[in-house]
């Protein structure tokens, strides 16, 4: 993969775009409009049943993704000099 290439391109954005709305919005907010995104992505792309079976495999893999997601918001929220 190199940097011209679109889908790494569009994660860059996405990126961006995440972390900026989780700075102004929260993290649990923008987590919500990119679940939102997503879904209506892959609804769009590849129709009802293969976004729900690929949520669904999404749902079941979560745990390590949520523990990192979980860690960048208890980061976020930390105040240096409280415990």
């Amino acid at each position: 993969m190199s940097t011209d290439d679109p889908v790494v391109n569009a994660m860059q954005e996405i990126n961006r775009a995440f972390f900026s709305a989780a700075q102004r919005l929260g993290v649990p907010v923008s987590l919500e409009g990119l679940a939102k995104v997503l879904v209506m992505n892959l609804a769009a792309a590849y129709g009802e049943k293969v976004a729900m079976a690929t949520l669904n495999d999404i749902a079941t893999n979560a745990t390590p993704v949520a523990r990192i997601w979980g860690g960048i918001a208890a980061a976020a929220d930390y105040e240096p000099g409280h415990a």
